[in-house]
């Protein structure tokens, strides 16, 4: 299964990737995360690993993130892995400029792309289910845009 997503976020690009890039953010936009925890020394590097606890509206998921590429403030690309599911996730940035009452802005634009792999029953829960997993990315980068943009957090203390 794969997706292709795309979202501009009224902020400059160096803007974005600070907030994108801070592990004390992630819980502001990454709804329903419950824990994360360092697997390497390296954190936020090529190779890096961390594990992953998030509540979804099925399940509460462990996942393993592996980091993949990283060449900010363009590129990150990352690999989850959880029981029967792997996904393989894109991310690049750009920045571009709008126009508003002849005032020049900066937004960035985010295109993400995934692709799901299954394997086991989850064959079968992805065929059923196709939402499941193709509304969880579409999520988070609307709810990074908010965070971004308005300061609104999804984190439930």
């Amino acid at each position: 299964m794969k997706r292709t997503y795309q979202i501009t976020i009224e902020k400059p690009l160096e803007e974005v990737i600070d907030l994108f890039n801070n592990p004390l953010n992630f819980k502001h936009w990454q709804k329903g995360l419950i824990d994360s925890k360092n697997l390497t020394g390296k954190i936020g590097q090529k190779g890096s690993k961390r594990n992953i606890k998030i509540k979804t509206s099925v399940a509460t998921i462990q996942m393993v993130e592996e980091i993949t590429a990283v060449d900010l403030p363009h590129l990150w690309e990352a690999t989850y892995r959880s029981k029967g599911v792997t996904n393989f996730q894109s991310n690049r940035f750009r920045e571009s400029v709008s126009t508003v009452n002849k005032k020049e802005l900066k937004q960035t634009v985010w295109d993400a792309s995934t692709i799901f792999k299954f394997s086991g029953m989850m064959r079968l829960v992805a065929k059923a289910r196709p939402q499941i997993f193709e509304s969880q990315t579409e999520q988070f980068m609307q709810d990074f845009k908010n965070f971004a943009e308005n300061g609104i957090s999804v984190y439930d203390s």
